[in-house]
């Protein structure tokens, strides 16, 4: 404790050093672990408190430097004096970071520091801290805000490409008086509400499908294709598939995405080839295809090659193939191109 100059000090308590009195509160605290270090950053004491938060006896810790506390090497005598501990000599300072304790188990742990000073720097009282449980509440929401923004991302992205089929037949029925593209309208508006639906859904429960249907993967395919015909000329081989259990509505979206993809990387005159696999099936084109070095990552939300594309399509194929419990991959195409492979599937036939 730095004395003021004129000021005469009490010849009680306050004439017992600072670092005596650091000790007594140490002794007598027992809600948080609280221990001395010497000048060097050495452990001095080791109340039960800190024996009872780290394991450790005094036998097997007093004499060690404080950084022996931490996790994983990640800081040695010589980079944490270099740093928090030259602070500490002058104001208190708080440190986050992994502990490890006896047994080998780690915790987050804060540590506060505080300069013990009589006429000069003597040392410093710290204070360690679990706060494992404020760090996991912090990650928590931040997964849920990165989920958030998928979420409203995909959203987006998704509702385009109903959009774009209802302006295309407006724009037909404008020209031909032909109410079969208001039909067309009715149903594609009909698909869009079950979308947000089913995306509201999975913001809620998850990504998990718990109400698979039978479906005939020729009649989602058709309601896929729709949007491509609307706004290219690729054009579409199918094989049959055999009926699997699923969403209709999100493997419709899972085919509109792969088609969709296949025209922005392939041009408007890509191939497309739709057919079964061993357990599974497959959805191929005759486009540039994938270089090995970004397969593994194509399916990364927000992972784009093009300086206009998104990088939500892939990723929307497989958080649905992920729902249904499926497994996909991206390989290259027989005589060039991209196959997406979607396994684990169990035919009804």
């Amino acid at each position: 404790m730095t004395r003021r100059p004129g000021v005469r000090e009490s010849t009680t308590e306050a004439d017992v050093p600072e670092r005596d009195v650091a000790r007594h509160l140490v002794q007598g605290t027992a809600s948080h672990a609280i221990f001395l270090l010497d000048t060097d950053a050495t452990i001095t004491t080791w109340p039960a408190p800190a024996e009872n938060l780290y394991g450790y006896e005094p036998a097997a810790i007093l004499g060690r430097h404080v950084s022996d506390l931490f996790a994983d090497g990640e800081s040695t005598a010589d980079d944490t004096s270099d740093g928090f501990l030259v602070d500490a000599k002058e104001e208190t300072v708080e440190v986050e970071h992994w502990h490890q304790q006896a047994d080998g188990s780690v915790f987050w742990g804060t540590l506060t520091l505080s300069p013990l000073e009589n006429e000069q720097f003597q040392g410093y009282a710290v204070v360690s801290q679990d706060t494992t449980e404020q760090k996991e509440y912090k990650r928590m929401l931040e997964r849920q805000n990165d989920r958030l923004k998928e979420f409203t991302d995909i959203l987006a992205h998704d509702l385009q490409s109903p959009l774009t089929v209802i302006d295309g037949r407006l724009t037909l029925y404008q020209e031909t008086g032909d109410e079969e593209h208001l039909e067309t309208v009715v149903e594609t508006t009909e698909r869009m509400a079950r979308l947000v639906d089913d995306l509201l859904r999975v913001a809620r429960q998850g990504d998990v499908v718990t109400d698979p249907e039978p479906t005939d993967v020729e009649d989602v395919i058709e309601t896929a294709w729709r949007v491509i015909e609307a706004t290219s000329r690729a054009t579409l081989s199918y094989e049959a598939v055999p009926p699997l259990s699923s969403d209709p509505d999100r493997l419709c979206e899972l085919f509109e995405n792969l088609f969709r993809n296949a025209v922005q990387h392939g041009g408007e005159k890509v191939a497309i080839r739709v057919g079964p696999s061993e357990n599974g099936f497959y959805v191929a084109d005759d486009g540039d295809g994938i270089l090995d070095e970004h397969k593994a990552d194509v399916f990364d939300h927000g992972f784009t090659t093009t300086t206009d594309g998104s990088g939500y399509g892939l990723s929307v194929v497989r958080t649905i193939v992920n729902a249904h419990g499926w497994d996909i991959v991206a390989t290259d195409a027989a005589g060039g191109g991209t196959r997406f492979e979607i396994t684990g599937i169990s035919f009804l036939d």
